[in-house]
């Protein structure tokens, strides 16, 4: 049974971005990371296809079981969501690590707190998923992750979307935008109640707060020389709207420092490193797979211009005239 095949979704210069799917018509039964025994991921966001070792010991088995569908990474849920969940006992984490590589397997670790991704990066993680939120990253563990060779990908839209939706942002009413949304999505962020309570949740200035860190830390690590890849977790809730979220990400890349084409070098040729196949994709040149976004203006002078999708290219086949529908 073929459980994994690339579904590749054409994406500025030449880069083909790849998810992992199952066949249509067949029920995904193992299991796609690893998590906490009742915490993190939570089971409420249906994250339930995911092992949740309570000991160090059951890790291996597991792996072997996670190895068979050829992952490109194994995904490990390094948080607490704010003191909600349990978080995964680092032993656990460790023995995920040592046992996915001498599968020679990646792993991925989703992360929050810099104490986290401190102790992540001295165990060999691979990749930091999402950003670190809570504290600013210090030279010496820039450097680190530099050194090791670590990706780090940052999700800033996520971050934002985690309060924006307080106010009404510039984009609310960009056809663009309200394209990408499931129906009555836009008149639930867009009441007066669900603003006035996400204004007034508790969660509201810490959100705010951590999404600037997220910038700032992005920055650093960038200057630093840490390879950056472009995520955004669109789709895992409909508040993340999927396709305008890979555009804002590339706005708000370029308000934390980066200058456009930085960005887009971040979205296009560096995620197809990470993903590796870049071989293929990630660049324009020759003998690479032709898929093209062309733009009616220029991104390089407005990020912005990244969503005036004139025509889009598929393997060197016109496949739309403006955006994907």
């Amino acid at each position: 049974m073929d459980l994994k095949k690339l579904i590749q979704t054409t994406f500025f210069t030449g880069i083909a971005l790849a998810v992992i799917s199952c066949n249509k018509g067949q029920k995904q039964k193992s299991a796609d990371g690893f998590g906490v025994p009742k915490g993190a991921p939570p089971i409420e966001f249906a994250m339930d296809y995911v092992y949740r070792p309570e000991k160090p010991e059951q890790v291996a088995a597991q792996m072997d079981s996670l190895a068979k569908l050829k992952p490109d990474f194994v995904k490990i849920w390094v948080d607490d969501f704010g003191g909600k969940y349990k978080k995964i006992d680092p032993a656990i984490y460790k023995e995920i690590i040592r046992q996915a590589h001498q599968r020679n397997l990646r792993v991925a670790a989703h992360v929050y707190y810099l104490s986290d991704a401190r102790q992540l990066v001295t165990d060999g993680v691979d990749v930091i998923g999402h950003s670190v939120l809570d504290s600013i990253i210090d030279d010496a563990l820039a450097q680190q992750i530099k050194a090791k060779g670590i990706t780090y990908i940052p999700t800033l839209s996520l971050d934002e979307f985690a309060y924006i939706y307080a106010r009404k942002p510039e984009w609310i009413n960009d056809p663009f935008f309200k394209a990408s949304l499931e129906p009555g999505v836009y008149e639930m962020i867009t009441s007066e109640k669900y603003q006035n309570d996400l204004k007034n949740s508790p969660a509201y200035a810490k959100n705010t707060k951590a999404f600037e860190t997220g910038l700032k830390n992005l920055k650093k690590l960038f200057d630093a020389g840490v390879l950056i890849a472009m995520g955004t977790d669109s789709g895992a809730m409909p508040l993340r709207a999927q396709g305008f979220s890979e555009h804002l990400e590339l706005e708000l890349m370029v308000q934390a420092g980066l200058t456009p084409l930085q960005a887009i070098a971040v979205a296009t040729k560096n995620a197809a490193q990470v993903l590796r196949i870049d071989k293929k994709f990630g660049t324009i040149e020759k003998g690479k797979t032709a898929d093209l976004l062309i733009l009616k203006g220029n991104p390089a002078s407005d990020i912005k211009q990244t969503r005036s999708v004139y025509a889009v290219y598929k393997a060197g086949k016109e496949v739309s005239k403006g955006p994907l529908k």
